[in-house]
């Protein structure tokens, strides 16, 4: 992480300090994140332009106002209306572009540049600014684009164990304090009001009121009140569990002076040196400079596990954090033990602090990662803009009509503007944040929490299932099968541990990172299982078999990068164990048929590392204590594979299939080897059983697919040798793309960088997308490779990724997924807006199905709305084609009794037990949603004309001539037809099985609908008991038998063809995007 490399481009400049006023400037800077993931910012060069900024002040005055919203809400409007591109010299704002592998994962945003320069580490002038929580800034020499982080690589690691004078920027780094900020609650509610449609809410209150229609403004006043509170407390809930989840902090004692002194963590700075003591919470990221620890990592691995620590070499050799890791305490882990050989206190060198450790990096992460490919509430938007203009279009109508009436310009244009307001319920907002709360206390029910209420919907649009593997799919712990050792040329036959030769069972004794907690052995399960079975026992000091005892002398911790560990004991003998392809590079020579041997077992699901020593030789023994890894890891003698099993959990089987029924891809991302994870791909059905697996290498830099035959033999445990299961029949990339057979395809992590940087040089990346689409498995895959694999998946538009992990290591995919699913209750799922206390994959199942009614919730009740304001709006202009209107309480009748309670309890419905082959229709423009509001709108409309018209015409009807503007019969037959409409369309669209169970589970509901239906049949026939609703009493013709006739006939259309025409088109355009017939 110390590393940053940095590119400034600056357009026009030969002079870094002389610029011409038609220069444009330019900083970008890639720079690595978390978990090597890499970055990059583009921060180009803005002023406020003097001109535009009079033109901006002239129409803020003559609009009163209302251009500031379009300045608010839309950030090109903002840029072209009071800014201007710069040179650096006039710049006062940056507008920061956030891209990874030129994939834009972040909203633009436009930041304020501090204008005196100060001097930072490494820079003399400088200029500051602010970035998702972070401080970066702009050598005003360079012109470079810097990351402002506490580095100590211009010194070696001897010169900071003795340091003490490295605190001096400690104003510069701020406090070590990881405050989420949250807004005042006057602002929030400021925010809120400033909202497009609470804006064109207040804009509706106003014409009520000014219409005389105050009671319904006041409705529309506290509903909008009430959707406000529910918003702002919806979001202050989120910020608070997030601040509640990372803020810290403690008192610790600091070295100051020859002395040590008590302060609080929260003064921290780079540079303090701590005292470490057993049993509390680290506070920051630190140097261990003195002494041992013994640490709970979980917040960064998800699983507590002991991990040793030990003090920092005094080398030479300049501190780079990534060759020092096991040297490295982080923020938010816990201190089991400290200890130092020299009964000193043990002692830490503050490193990172605030947001610029590793765990504030995990909250940015999920602070600011907003850009996803689905927002149900930005959809909704495009749907609304369209009503509009069917309000405008209805409001030009309402004039004309009035204007041929001979009515007022002020009367007139109240009409108008009445009309536009009804096209937009003022409940919709509120009913829907009321699904989405409903759905996330259904999830909190089945133990997942989640802090990005927005992912709920985004969880019904998964058509992709990424897992990890262990600790995942498979149980976190592996059972010991037995060690192959090594004879002769070859391999002799498996033996338990405990019949293993002595160098052997001493490398398995001494070869790991347990340590003795309470005088208990803890540590990693793998190791656990190993070293219990070798008898020996461990101690505070050595290790030690009857007469025979060991010290450890030094460990070299286990690294990705690596992917090994090993250990130096006191009889001066080395022993490594790691991943088997990265042990045969560093041994003097391996058996003929390693690989063969490997294969096998990979083959079968066993895990296999392997195990090697060597001697110390004398003229290194000078060393052991302060030379590097890699003068010892060299040379090895290979000593044989170590066996393992890795089983699957409980339900993973039966998960994985539940999933391949619903026409949902399930694809395993691990770094394990590719064998083991084709194996278990295939034990949970991941991989069809029968079906040929193409496995990837690089061969002369091009990529080659090798035909992978899996037999069912048995290892000959007594033979040296064994046949090589891997055929000799490969394809090309080329072969694949041509075919028109399905492959199942299984890669590893060169070959994934290989296609990822193809893909970005490509042309036609639809092929590179066509290629990854049938890929099932990705093995020795690095943290950041998942995190890529996510945002190139995303690149079809089509796809949807959930990804479901346990650890660090799969946090960039966490964060990149659509859905990230974290089965951990550690800090190390504050990456995940999702996260399950059940520990297995069965949750994701829960997710998605919770996910699929929310949005056929929200996409029904946004139908219902819409299309009631539809039948309404409908309604009031065919009043004042008849010279009426509605009356106050008409209005608060079909608000207050049906449409808002029906909106809110269709809500309640639960998600369906089962998942459907096919997902819900979400795009709110799309023909089933189009054809089923407009063929309801229409036959709505066409039915009220109808009736008028059928009773107009009758001989025995008499029109009566109401008082202009008050309600008379052309009112009450509207005004009761409508209300059956809108009965019919509620029960319509309310949908049970395939997404949401059946409705009459829904009790509420039903009693609703129960007490709408009879409501409106006693105002029918019993009008004299509601005077005011002001219902016009009609005695010819037979009046209330020709509303309910009329009411039957537009109900039961209604309800056949969202029963039987709707659901077809459902079906037929539903994103059935995967084809699981390889």
């Amino acid at each position: 992480m110390d590393s940053i490399n940095y590119q400034t481009t600056t357009s026009g400049a030969k002079d870094a300090l002389e610029f011409s006023s038609r220069d444009l400037g330019v900083s970008s800077m890639e720079f690595q994140g978390e978990f090597d993931d890499q970055y990059k910012l583009i921060a180009i060069y803005y002023k406020i332009n003097k001109l535009k900024n009079a033109f901006f002040i002239f129409l803020m005055v003559i609009t009163g106002g209302l251009v500031y919203l379009f300045y608010r809400w839309f950030l090109s409007f903002k840029l072209a209306i009071r800014y201007s591109q710069c040179n650096f010299m006039e710049m006062t704002h940056l507008l920061i572009n956030k891209t990874k592998n030129d994939i834009r994962i972040a909203e633009d945003q436009l930041v304020e540049v501090q204008q005196n320069t100060r001097k930072l580490p490494n820079c003399n002038y400088a200029r500051m600014f602010e970035y998702e929580l972070s401080q970066f800034y702009i050598d005003c020499q360079t012109f470079q684009l810097n990351y402002l982080k506490n580095s100590f690589s211009h010194l070696t690691c001897a010169q900071l164990t003795v340091a003490t004078d490295l605190n001096e920027w400690s104003e510069v780094y701020g406090r070590n304090v990881m405050d989420v900020p949250i807004k005042s609650i006057p602002l929030l509610i400021l925010d809120e009001i400033l909202t497009p449609f609470n804006i064109f809410q207040i804009f509706a209150l106003v014409i009520w009121a000014v219409d005389n229609y105050v009671l319904y403004a006041v409705l529309i006043f506290v509903l909008t009140l009430f959707q406000m509170i529910m918003q702002l407390r919806e979001i202050r809930a989120n910020l608070f569990k997030i601040r509640n989840m990372i803020l810290f902090s403690t008192t610790v004692k600091v070295c100051q002076f020859e002395s040590i002194v008590e302060k609080s963590s929260i003064d921290l700075s780079p540079g303090d040196i701590i005292i470490v003591e057993g049993n509390t919470k680290i506070s920051c990221d630190c140097i261990l400079i003195d002494g041992a620890c013994v640490m709970n990592e979980a917040i960064l691995t998800g699983e507590s596990v002991p991990v040793n620590k030990t003090a920092l070499l005094k080398t030479n050799n300049l501190f780079r954090q990534k060759e020092n890791e096991n040297s490295m305490l982080y923020c938010g882990t816990f201190c089991l033990r400290s200890y130092s050989n020299s009964n000193q206190p043990v002692k830490a060198l503050v490193y990172q602090t605030g947001f610029q450790t590793l765990k504030g990096g995990l909250a940015r992460s999920i602070l600011f990662n907003v850009n996803q490919s689905f927002s149900f509430q930005r959809d909704s938007l495009k749907y609304l803009f369209v009503l509009a203009f069917l309000g405008v279009v209805q409001s030009v109508i309402s004039l004309y009509l009035d204007f041929s009436n001979d009515a007022t310009v002020g009367e007139a244009i109240i009409n108008a503007l009445e009309l536009l307001t009804i096209i937009i319920p003022p409940a919709l907002p509120t009913a829907l944040a009321a699904g989405v709360s409903l759905a996330l206390n259904r999830l909190e029910k089945q133990k997942i929490q989640c802090i990005k209420p927005d992912k709920v919907n985004v969880a019904a649009k998964v058509n992709i299932c990424a897992f990890d593997k262990t600790g995942t799919l498979t149980e976190l712990g592996l059972d010991v099968v037995g060690f192959r050792p090594i004879k002769g040329m070859g391999f002799d036959k498996k033996v338990q541990i405990s019949e293993c030769d002595e160098i052997s069972i001493e490398g398995m004794a001494t070869c790991h990172s347990l340590s003795l907690i309470d005088n208990e052995v803890q540590g990693d399960p793998i190791d656990l299982n190993m070293f219990l079975q070798t008898g020996w026992k461990f101690t505070e000091k050595d290790i030690t078999f009857q007469d025979k005892s060991l010290t450890l002398i030094r460990r070299f911790e286990f690294q990705a990068e690596l992917q090994r560990m090993s250990v130096i004991v006191s009889d001066h003998k080395l022993f490594c164990k790691g991943s088997p392809e990265m042990i045969q590079t560093i041994c003097q020579k391996v058996p003929e048929n390693y690989k063969t041997i490997l294969n096998r077992y990979a083959s079968k699901g066993y895990r296999v590392i392997a195990l090697a020593y060597r001697e110390i030789p004398k003229v290194l023994k000078s060393e052991i204590l302060t030379g590097k890894r890699e003068l010892f890891e060299s040379q090895l003698v290979f000593l044989g594979f170590l066996i393992f099993e890795n089983r699957l959990k409980e339900l993973t089987s039966r998960t994985i299939r539940e999933l391949k029924a619903s026409n949902l891809k399930p694809i395993m991302v691990t770094g394990d080897n590719p064998l083991t994870a084709i194996n278990i791909g295939q034990q949970c059905y991941i991989l069809e059983q029968n079906q040929k697996i193409y496995l990837s290498q690089i061969k002369d830099q091009d990529i080659i697919w090798q035909e992978m035959a899996m037999q069912d033999q048995v290892i000959n445990e007594g033979s040296s040798y064994s046949i090589d299961n891997i055929q000799s029949k490969t394809l090309t990339t080329d072969d694949i793309l041509r075919s028109n057979n399905n492959f199942q395809l299984c890669i590893t992590g060169d070959v994934f960088e290989q296609l990822q940087y193809q893909y970005n040089q490509a042309i036609n990346k639809e092929e590179i997308l066509n290629l990854f689409s049938q890929i099932f498995i990705y093995a020795r895959m690095k943290p950041n490779h998942k995190g890529d694999l996510m945002i190139l998946l995303k690149q079809d538009k089509k796809n949807f990724i959930a990804f479901c992990g346990d650890g660090t290591n799969d946090t960039c995919a966490l964060r990149q997924a659509d859905v990230g699913l974290a089965l951990s209750t550690e800090d190390a799922s504050l990456a995940a807006p999702f996260t399950s206390s059940i520990f297995n994959i069965s949750s994701l199942i829960t997710l998605i199905r919770e996910g699929r009614a929310c949005l056929v919730t929200c996409v029904e009740c946004f139908k219902f709305m819409t299309l009631y304001s539809c039948i309404q709006s409908a309604m009031v202009l065919q009043c004042y084609f008849w010279n009426t209107d509605l009356s106050l309480y008409q209005y608060l009748y079909q608000d207050l009794w049906l449409i808002i309670p029906l909106a809110f309890t269709m809500d309640l419905t639960s998600a369906f037990p089962t998942l459907a082959r096919y997902r819900p229709i979400s795009d709110l423009i799309s023909i089933p949603i189009i054809s089923s509001v407009a063929v309801a709108a229409l036959s709505s409309i066409a039915m009220q004309v109808g009736l008028i018209q059928y009773l107009t015409s009758q001989e025995e009807f008499e029109l009566d001539e109401p008082d202009e503007g008050a309600p008379g019969q052309i009112n009450t037959m509207l005004i009761l037809l409508s209300n059956s409409e809108v009965l019919a369309v509620a029960i319509a669209f309310t949908q049970g099985p395939p997404f949401r169970q059946q409705v009459y589970k829904n009790l509420a509901y039903i009693v609703t609908v129960t007490l709408g239906i009879l409501g409106h049949i006693f105002v029918i026939f019993y009008p004299q008991g509601f005077q005011h609703l002001e219902i016009v009493v009609i005695t010819s013709l037979r009046f209330e038998w020709i509303i309910i006739g009329f009411s039957l006939i537009i109900g039961v259309f209604i309800i056949l063809y969202e029963k039987f025409v709707t659901q077809a088109l459902v079906k037929k355009y539903s994103q059935q995007d995967v084809n699981l017939s390889v």
